[in-house]
Formats: C-alpha cells, sequence, structure tokens
C-alpha cells in the first residue's frame, strides 16, 4: 500500500468523519508494546489513508476508553458465536471497523452496514464475500434490515454511533430491528447526557475531538430507559468503559473516577434483548 496513491478522507463529513476516531485510537495502541489491543489492521488502513495521524493529539481518556469499548464489542461477538458459530451479526454504523477479521470462526455471516461515503472507503480494504457483506444505507433507512436474513436470530451492534443521533433516530433504529428481528442481541454504546455536557469544557488540541463534541447529540441516564420505548425489549445488563479497564488509565484519571464514580459511568455498553 506504501507505494498507491493515498486513499482520500475528503468525502467524509459530519459524522462520517467520526469514523477516524476510533481507527486512530486503535493505531495508537497497536503501536505501542503495551497497547490495549492489537489490531493491524488499523495500522494497515492508517498508512494508506490521506490523514496526518503522527500530529494526532486525542484526549487520552476517550482514546483509550474507544478501545476498551472495541474490546467489550470483541468479547460479546465471540460470546454469540459460542453459542451460535453460524449465527448473523450486523454491525450498525460500522465505520472502518476492523472486527470481523479479528472474530472471523470461518461459520458466522457478518453484515456491515454505513453510508455510501464510508463503505466505498471500506471497500479499498475489505472484500465482500457470501459472508462479509457490506450495505451501503443510512441505519434509518428500514429497508436495510430486509436485505439480511430471518432464519437466525442475530447479533446487532452499534458501536460510536447513538450519540450522534437524536432520540427520535435513536428510537427508530431500535423500531426497526424490533420489526424486523426476532429474538435479536443489540448491543449498543451510550453517553451519559452529563458526560455529552462535560466534553463541551474539555480542552482539546485535536481538530477531531473538537469535531466530535460538537456533533454529540444524545445521552441516557437510565439503561432501563430502552424497555419503555416500545414492547418486547429488555435490559440484559450493562458495562460501564471505563470498568474495562480502570488501571490501564493514569493515577491522575484512576483518582479521578475514584473521587468521582459517576465519570466511570459515562459511557457504557448496553445489552438488550428483542423477544
Amino acid at each position: 500500500m506504501s507505494d498507491a496513491k493515498p486513499v482520500s478522507t475528503r468525502p467524509l463529513e459530519n459524522v462520517a468523519e467520526t469514523l477516524l476516531y476510533p481507527l486512530i485510537s486503535r493505531y495508537v495502541e497497536t503501536r505501542k508494546e503495551d497497547g490495549i489491543i492489537r489490531d493491524p489492521k488499523s495500522v494497515e488502513i492508517i498508512n494508506a489513508l490521506d490523514y496526518d495521524v503522527d500530529n494526532t493529539k486525542l484526549f487520552p481518556i476517550s482514546q483509550k476508553g474507544a478501545c476498551l469499548r472495541t474490546l467489550i464489542f470483541d468479547e460479546a461477538v465471540s460470546g454469540y458465536l459460542k453459542d451460535l458459530p453460524d449465527g448473523t451479526v450486523i454491525n450498525l454504523g460500522c465505520g472502518l471497523d476492523t472486527r470481523f477479521p479479528r472474530v472471523d470462526n470461518g461459520k458466522l455471516t457478518w453484515f456491515d452496514l454505513d453510508l455510501p461515503e464510508t463503505i466505498e472507503i471500506r471497500k479499498r480494504f475489505f472484500t465482500e464475500t457470501n459472508r462479509h457483506r457490506l450495505l451501503s444505507t443510512s441505519v434509518l433507512d428500514p429497508s436495510w434490515a430486509k436485505a439480511i436474513p430471518q432464519d437466525k436470530a442475530p447479533l446487532i451492534l452499534m458501536e460510536g454511533l447513538s450519540f450522534y443521533l437524536t432520540e427520535t433516530e435513536n428510537r427508530k433504529v431500535v423500531s426497526i430491528i424490533r420489526q424486523n428481528f426476532k429474538n435479536a442481541d443489540f448491543f449498543v454504546e451510550v453517553f451519559h447526557p452529563f458526560f455529552i455536557t462535560m466534553c463541551a469544557y474539555i480542552k482539546s488540541k485535536d481538530p477531531l475531538d473538537k469535531k466530535a463534541v460538537n456533533l454529540l447529540r444524545w445521552g441516557i441516564k437510565n439503561s432501563r430507559t430502552f424497555e419503555t420505548w416500545e414492547q418486547g425489549i429488555r435490559l440484559v445488563g450493562e458495562q460501564p468503559v471505563i470498568e474495562r479497564g480502570r488501571n490501564l488509565f493514569s493515577l491522575k484519571n484512576r483518582i479521578m473516577f475514584t473521587l468521582f464514580p459517576i465519570l466511570r459511568r459515562m459511557t457504557k455498553i448496553v445489552h438488550l434483548k428483542f423477544e
């Protein structure tokens, strides 16, 4: 890839551009000897993009958090595949996620879904097959559900997206899942509203940080609120992202998490069951 023309990121605007955040976060950790995650595919992608990653200065807590949430989602997929090795996984708002090659067991069927401009870039790095499909559409377009077989209860992932949507838009995503996929498991990353407010006061030198903060639109205080949106939605559990690896943060951060417990619950992965 080093001799090829760099892949342009100019088509990415607004929310689509935020896909670079978790990608860069995994790249940074992979290049460390003791990084949170090992993801060579992210390094390959970053090296091929026309993005000046060397000048990246992402806010440390958010950068580490993006990698910890990735581990939680990876573990959710692995757990699902233990029970259903030939199951179906639907990755909503996939961006330049690299999960499929990390968790592929040779039997599962995987659907990556995102906006057309994102999928076009994604096609430069991933080859579509019968088991790895790329869907070029918005998560708010109900037609995407019709492209997915209904014969198995799927695992549906939505990482790094809910907080860029409004509550009405999140309700629509949930409704699409509820209407089309019986017994689906849904793992969704959510922010606490206080965290969104707090982000506005965080001073970061990185332009991507600033753009991401300006696009934040929705958070949820209590995960059980999802159960009130429609009948047949059950909260299975939730995992605060920080608690996945609190020891990996700086001493200053750990003291802050201890003094202000609410900070440990600012970002969490919520597991819902559609019955």
